[in-house]
């Protein structure tokens, strides 16, 4: 009766059929592909996730030793006192993604920090390191430099008027 009733409607079209089946099997390759993107997404969500934690550990546990040796080196070079890296947070700003080589949208909450040296040379009252005089602060940013080479060594390291940025 089917039959019959599909050739009174115009008939069957193997075409159409092999069609559907087509359609069907890229539904199902589809919907693999989509699954498997799902589970890539979030593998590289919780990866991001933990490269982010470590990389806060281990810049924090690097301050901390730079911190240390850059006191070190600062008692040192001035026969007493102290000196520290202090990391302060800045204002948050908005970021363009054509900075980052995208499409013009704006990362909103992009935090950014800074760092703070403070000083305190043995019989002197200045704790700011702007109070400094110039050998004083070429002294201060050489211990900084040294302090962050013999933490993480660099291959070789040159340096040329060391305090030239401080003019």
């Amino acid at each position: 009766r089917l039959r019959m009733k599909l050739e009174e409607a115009g008939g069957v079209n193997p075409q159409i059929l092999q069609e559907y089946e087509e359609v069907q099997q890229r539904d199902v390759f589809l919907s693999k592909e989509l699954d498997d993107l799902q589970k890539a997404q979030t593998a590289l969500v919780s990866l991001q996730k933990q490269l982010n934690e470590e990389l806060k550990q281990k810049f924090s546990e690097g301050v901390k030793s730079i911190n240390k040796k850059f006191d070190e080196l600062f008692q040192t070079m001035f026969g007493g006192g102290g000196a520290k890296l202090a990391l302060i947070k800045l204002q948050s700003r908005d970021v363009e993604d054509n900075e980052l080589g995208g499409p013009t949208a704006k990362l909103q909450g992009e935090e950014e920090f800074g760092v703070e040296i403070a000083v305190d040379i043995p019989r002197k009252r200045v704790k700011n390191l702007d109070m400094l005089s110039g050998g004083e602060r070429a002294l201060t940013s050489i211990a900084l430099l040294f302090a962050m080479s013999f933490i993480n060594p660099p291959p070789f390291l040159v340096l040329d008027e060391t305090d030239a940025a401080l003019d």
